[in-house]
Order: C-alpha cells, then sequence, then structure tokens
C-alpha cells in the first residue's frame, strides 16, 4: 500500500523512512519551492521576450525554441541564484543542512502537441532515477512553475515500486553519460539517440496516477518509483523543475529501497552540494559511501 500525505509536518528522517517505503508527500506554501518557481518564472520571461511561455511554442520553429530554451536550462541549473535558493528550500522543509546534499535542480520544458520531444524537451520514458545512477538513498522533489493538469505532468506506476521491469540500464554509465551526451541536447530536435535506459518490455500498470498542482506546489517521491513524462495533450507548454537530495547517512547505511532492476553504473553523488555551504562531496567521502552503500 502506498500512502499520499499532503502537507504532513514530521522530521526529515521520519518523512525519508516513509518515502523509502513507497509513499508520497505532497506539499503547498512552502517558501524555498515558491521562490525558486518565481525565479524560473523570471529567467523564462527573459528567454521569450514577452510572449506567452506556455504558448510561444505556437509563434516560432522548433529552431528558435530550441535557441531559446537551451541557455535558459543552463542558467537555472548553473546560476548562483539558484544555488542560493536550493539551500532555502531544502531548510524550508526542515533538513539537516550538514548531513544533506543536494543535486543542481533541472528546468523541464515539455512542450504540447508532439512540437518537441527529443534533447532540451526530451520526453522520459518509464525509467527509476536509479537507472540513470542516482543513489537508492535519493529523495525527488518535482515542482511546476506554472500551474498544471493531468494532461502535461508525469505519470507514476505505483504498482511498479517494488515489481521489476526489463530495462537497459546494465548498458548505462552515468560517467559516459556525462563525457559523451549530456551536453548533446541541443542538437536532438526529432529523435533523442543519446543512450537512455529505457524500458525492454511491454507493461501494463494498473496504478498509474499524476499529480497535478499549482505554482510551487512540491511532490516528493523516491528514486525507486517507475515514472514517466505524460505526453503533454493540454495545449500549453510545461515547465517543471526537479530538485534532489540525500542524507549522507543514508548512503552510509545502504538505507532506501531495495534496487529491484536497476544496473547502471557509475553514481551521480560526486555532483551533490552540501546545504550548509554548496561544500561539494568529498571524493574520500564519496568512496566511502560507495563501499558502505
Amino acid at each position: 500500500m502506498i500512502t499520499v500525505y499532503l502537507n504532513r509536518r514530521i522530521d526529515d528522517d521520519a518523512r525519508r523512512e516513509s518515502l523509502f517505503r513507497g509513499d508520497f508527500h505532497l506539499y503547498s506554501g512552502i517558501g524555498g519551492a515558491n521562490a525558486l518557481a518565481d525565479h524560473a518564472k523570471d529567467l523564462i520571461g527573459q528567454a521569450f521576450e514577452g510572449l506567452d511561455p506556455e504558448r510561444a511554442q505556437y509563434e516560432m520553429d522548433v529552431d528558435e525554441f530550441v535557441r531559446r530554451v537551451e541557455p535558459l536550462k543552463r542558467e537555472f541549473t548553473n546560476g548562483d541564484r539558484t544555488k542560493a535558493l536550493c539551500q532555502q528550500f531544502a531548510v524550508d522543509f526542515g533538513v539537516d543542512p550538514e548531513r544533506t546534499y543536494f543535486d543542481i535542480p533541472r528546468l523541464r520544458v515539455i512542450p504540447a502537441d508532439q512540437f518537441l520531444t527529443a534533447g532540451v524537451s526530451y520526453n522520459y520514458k518509464a525509467h527509476r532515477d536509479m537507472w540513470y545512477g542516482h543513489p537508492q538513498q535519493l529523495v525527488n522533489y518535482w515542482t511546476p512553475v506554472f500551474d498544471v493538469v493531468g494532461d502535461n505532468v508525469m505519470s507514476m506506476y505505483t504498482d511498479y515500486f517494488d515489481r521489476p521491469v526489463k530495462n537497459g540500464s546494465n548498458q548505462y554509465d552515468y560517467d559516459e553519460w556525462v563525457a559523451k551526451h549530456r551536453t548533446a541536447a541541443a542538437g536532438e530536435k526529432t529523435t533523442d539517440t543519446r543512450p537512455h535506459p529505457l524500458p525492454l518490455e511491454d507493461f501494463e500498470s494498473r496504478g498509474e496516477i499524476r499529480i497535478a498542482g499549482q505554482s510551487g506546489d512540491v511532490f516528493m517521491f523516491s528514486s525507486n518509483h517507475l515514472h514517466a513524462s505524460a505526453p503533454n495533450t493540454s495545449d500549453v507548454t510545461r515547465f517543471s523543475y526537479d530538485l534532489r537530495t540525500i542524507n549522507l547517512d543514508d548512503v552510509r547505511a545502504g538505507r532506501g529501497p531495495r534496487n529491484v532492476d536497476s544496473g547502471a553504473t557509475g553514481t551521480t553523488l560526486g555532483d551533490f552540494l552540501r546545504v550548509s555551504d554548496l561544500a561539494p562531496l568529498e571524493a574520500e567521502e564519496f568512496e566511502d559511501a560507495l563501499t558502505h552503500a
């Protein structure tokens, strides 16, 4: 049984235990989350120069859309303002800032009507974050920048939290992805040829749900949940950001959901920054975490 908790005020240790069991936690009115959404809106407004960003796709061709979106996403992910707001975001959720690390967030831009489904607007097929080299202890925070509906969010396949799916993650290496494929997104405009780890079998889910909130609402889930970008049939572009955290004690102790089917090699842990001071996970600390996970 998976439980959906709404605005449940519990300490972070208890919440992570709940997430590792497969539960969902939904929050509204979190200052840091709203501030990060507002920051994204400011950057989006600059990128689309006064156009309605949710409908700008109808005012330009794909090449022009990519030309605007690629630097927008890069600035949101790497900007100093974003990192500072991520610190506020995490503290507002009550995490231990000395033991908690975050991966810089990604801005997702998913146009409607199959306008662009590759590269900078890749529509993620069914996957677990663990297939992409994320640790089993990961906590994922997904937040819409503008209000969303069921026709432009994610599909969560709740009945596959602890059921394996045959997939290609054993061919995925995170270090290779960073070196060869991450920066190639802008060149992928029709079919995304990058080696994403995909399901290798058809599966039928009777537990698909979609969470549709307002700007700044936060949907929290485990890295082990199978999920996908739902086809956007809403007539507007979906803008959202996702942020991920780990608690270092969880990694060292090997806590988290059971790995049911991921064979990915490499790890994203070296990308994480400490909430308190933005210090990166030190190499020796990182190696120790891998040894004891």
